[in-house]
């Protein structure tokens, strides 16, 4: 095994530690076991990403979607955070590590190819367990202004891959098969 690139993965918060969730959307108590299996089954070591939601927000907090976070404070809060993400990514690429980004799919912040959207949120918090918001394809605040601080430097954004574990149709064995899919890709690209 010592001839293998060393891996690391960084981790959307909320795929560590589902209890930083808006309280009635975590879908399991602590950690989401079936991904850090899988992560460490594939030689990652892991790295929690923080989150802006709640940093920015607080523990308690109502739910809101992509358009209600897309503001200036919170995109300049998820920026300031970037900024010491991209440098331990750095460190993590200058000794030679395969860096992967795991997101989670279907949150206004943390979606790498699924985000929420609800325009027509506002005032009372309504509708989030009946309905909720809809999704559509693309980045969520956070991970756009972490890949703009990649960018902003010269750097090209790690592989990533969203876990779509808030999308109303969230399959576990299909969500599993795609990851392992994403890290076997990597694999052969690495080596």
């Amino acid at each position: 095994m010592p001839d293998e690139p060393r891996r690391v993965a960084y981790v959307a918060h909320c795929l560590m530690n589902q209890n930083a969730k808006v309280s009635e959307f975590a879908k399991c108590a602590g950690v989401f076991s079936p991904l850090v299996e899988r992560l460490v089954k594939n030689g990652f070591e892991l790295q929690q990403l923080p989150c802006p939601e709640m940093s920015h927000m607080g523990a308690v907090r109502w739910w809101a979607s992509r358009e209600q976070y897309d503001t200036p404070g919170y995109r300049r809060h998820c920026r300031n955070l970037a900024k010491s993400v991209v440098d331990l990514v750095m460190l993590h690429q200058d000794a030679g590590y395969d860096v992967v980004i795991v997101g989670l799919d279907g949150s206004p912040s943390s979606g790498v190819r699924l985000t929420s959207t609800k325009a027509s949120w506002g005032g009372r918090p309504e509708g989030a367990v009946h309905g909720g918001s809809d999704r559509r394809p693309g980045m969520g605040i956070w991970m756009e202004e972490l890949k703009f601080e990649f960018e902003e430097r010269g750097l090209a954004f790690p592989r990533a891959t969203g876990v779509a574990m808030d999308a109303q149709d969230f399959d576990l064995q299909k969500a599993m098969v795609e990851l392992d899919e994403f890290l076997t890709e990597g694999k052969e690209n690495a080596a």
